[in-house]
């Protein structure tokens, strides 16, 4: 059924990770995690309810679709003999609200308070239109339908869109069975091998600049060795382990831990100076084994070299 399964965003891991390095708390850091562990439950929501779903004939599921032409991300994609659908998943809490003049959303929280965002209408509509476009480029001769789920039904909505439907997780299976079956249907193989063709112009996201979007430079890291846990700085206890000096735990390959947090929160690339400083090493030959221990490829001379992931 799926052919696509859909995996944890990064920001689950990676977020927690630089709550524990930064020295301070980011408010922003800690609403985008909540925000991705919330959209990540309710598209595995949905993906429990399709699985459940009878169905007449096998359907193809795509999680996670990332086209590169307009860098367009679908959350689920189904196909199916007769049709596809491109479905939008968010999870959202309170109450919706949603405007067909100014193509945006209001949502009011359960403790009364009013966000606003762009209309998720507008991101099904946008998901459709590629999905049109790569069909035609792929010879793929199905309709493509788009649809807003809610995950659960504690969401209410106050003003619902006319041109794209937003519907709840359970009424998933009514919505799909509604939709036209015209013309013959696609055979098995033949589906199977359209998804592969989808499937096969989906393209990785770009990596994230934290520092850019967080606002925060080097000396607001902390430096060293990391507990996973609870965020303390551990001190070293043999080769491959350290322990927290909070919560006592252990923690093993910490310089490697903490060197994937170079890379991910501060550059691509390391010298020898910096390793030193940012482990709290002794001297450079320890940095220099620390390095090479990890495998990691250099370039540049012995005084201008750099390591690299």
């Amino acid at each position: 059924m799926f052919m696509k399964e859909r995996e944890a965003p990064a920001l689950l891991e990676v977020l927690p990770r630089l709550m524990h390095r930064l020295k301070m708390e980011h408010e922003d850091i800690v609403s985008d995690h909540y925000k991705a562990r919330a959209g990540f439950g309710g598209e595995q929501r949905v993906d429990e309810l399709l699985q459940r779903m009878r169905w007449l004939e096998p359907p193809v599921i795509i999680a996670d679709l990332q086209l590169n032409e307009r860098f367009c991300q679908i959350d689920t994609v189904v196909l199916t003999p007769h049709f596809a659908v491109a479905l939008e998943v968010k999870n959202y809490s309170g109450t919706l609200s949603f405007d067909e003049q100014s193509f945006h959303m209001k949502q009011e929280t359960r403790d009364g308070k009013f966000f606003g965002y762009n209309s998720p209408v507008t991101q099904a509509w946008n998901a459709r239109e590629e999905l049109q476009i790569l069909f035609h480029r792929l010879s793929i001769p199905l309709p493509v339908y788009t649809a807003v789920v809610l995950p659960y039904s504690t969401t209410l909505i106050e003003k619902a869109p006319i041109e794209v439907p937003v519907i709840y997780g359970y009424s998933l299976n009514r919505f799909l069975s509604s939709l036209p079956r015209t013309g013959l249907p696609m055979p098995p193989q033949e589906l199977a091998r359209a998804g592969q063709l989808v499937i096969d112009h989906h393209t990785l996201s770009p990596q994230m600049n934290y520092q850019d979007v967080y606002r925060y430079q080097l000396k607001d890291l902390k430096k060293g060795v990391l507990c996973g846990s609870c965020g303390a700085v551990c001190a070293r206890k043999s080769e491959r382990v350290h322990i927290c000096m909070k919560c006592h735990s252990d923690v093993w390959d910490g310089y490697s831990r903490a060197l994937d947090d170079w890379f991910e929160f501060v550059s691509p690339v390391i010298s020898n100076a910096q390793c030193r400083e940012f482990l709290g090493l002794k001297d450079k030959h320890a940095a220099g084994y620390v390095l090479r221990k990890m495998g990691l490829a250099s370039h540049g001379d012995s005084v201008r070299r750099v390591y690299m992931r």
